[in-house]
Formats: C-alpha cells, sequence, structure tokens
C-alpha cells in the first residue's frame, strides 16, 4: 500500500464525532477518505485496516496521551510559545485524555508504534498556511474533496494526517518536556 499517513481528531466521548483522514503515498500523495467515526472499535477497526501492507505508517493524535498533574511541563510550554491549549487536567480534557490512553494502549497491543500526538490548530499556526488547502497544495499533496466545505472535525484530521505525514518527511517541529511531546509543522508557508 506505500506510505500511510492518519490522522484522528479525537472526541471526548464516542457519542460525537471524531475526525478521521488519511494521506496515502505511492507514486504521488493524495488524502483518501476523510469521515466521522465514533465508537473506539469503529476508530481502532480503520486504523488496523489501513495499516496492513505499509511500508511505514503513522498516527497523529489530537489529545493528550498523558493526565500528568492538572497541567503538564509541555502544555505550559505549548502556552509560553503562544499556542492555546488545554491542559489535560481541565474536565471534559480528562475524558479526552483518558479515551486517548486507552486508544493508544490497543494501538499498540496491535503493533502500531508510530503515535504522535499534535495539536492541529497549533500546527496550522507554526506552518504559516492559512487554510488546509493552502498546507495541502504547499506539500503537493492532491485532494479531490472540497476542503472548504469540511467540518472542523474532519478539517482538523486532515491537518493531524499532514502532521504524520511531516514527521516521517522531516518538515515538523517537535515541542518536548519531561512529561511530553507535541508534534506540530514547520514553517511550510513562508511567503
Amino acid at each position: 500500500m506505500g506510505e500511510v499517513y492518519v490522522g484522528i481528531d479525537l472526541a471526548a466521548k464516542e457519542d460525537r464525532c471524531s475526525g478521521f483522514a488519511y494521506v496515502v503515498c505511492r507514486d504521488s500523495c493524495r488524502v483518501g477518505d476523510v469521515y466521522c467515526l465514533y465508537g473506539d472499535e469503529d476508530i481502532l477497526d480503520a486504523t488496523a485496516r489501513l495499516s496492513i501492507g505499509c511500508n511505514r505508517f503513522y498516527v497523529s493524535i489530537d489529545a493528550p496521551f498523558s493526565l500528568g498533574g492538572g497541567m503538564r511541563s509541555i502544555d505550559r510550554r505549548m502556552i509560553s510559545l503562544g499556542f492555546r491549549v488545554f491542559p489535560p487536567g481541565f474536565s471534559y480534557m480528562r475524558l479526552l485524555t483518558l479515551r486517548a490512553m486507552r486508544i493508544i494502549g490497543r494501538l499498540k497491543a496491535m503493533g502500531i508504534r508510530n503515535l504522535y500526538e499534535t495539536h492541529p490548530k497549533s500546527s496550522i499556526l507554526s506552518s504559516r498556511c492559512g487554510s488546509v488547502k493552502e498546507l495541502l497544495e504547499k506539500l503537493n499533496i492532491v485532494y479531490t474533496i472540497d476542503v472548504d466545505r469540511l467540518g472542523r472535525d474532519e478539517s482538523d484530521a486532515i491537518i493531524c494526517a499532514i502532521v504524520s505525514y511531516c514527521i516521517d518527511r522531516g518538515c515538523y517541529i517537535k515541542i518536548e518536556e519531561v512529561d511530553g511531546v507535541i508534534w506540530l509543522l514547520n514553517k511550510i508557508c513562508t511567503s
């Protein structure tokens, strides 16, 4: 199947849309499907199906990967850099983090190792691109869907998939502290 780069904009609860998108690369790179998934099993099944037969497989998830003690050092660092993140200790963020930890544990048990915490809003800011469309075009990733008509969950999932792509292709920045790492996009749109 070549290389597959998955992005998940995880919702705190299973009855809410979790945006799911992927970029697949063979001779060229293109956006695969973009849609909403709900239950944990749906997310796990879709991810596992895509991983079969891949040369390289990366998954970036918009959710904290650890709880910490309310506010992690990584969250403080992100805020100090001008990014607006909500720490995992906040009410619904705790639910989101626990769900992410559960899904990550299951993905690792399936043998999926390249799992990354990201933040789409911060990633689009760090990329200096004005839209998902501009980001895709700058990276020469083909798309046939109308990205301007996507909901926030699906758009954020595409950004997460692009973060996965950039981790493999070297167009990322890594914000790291003792209690976590958040992967963002480098300055892709500089003009």
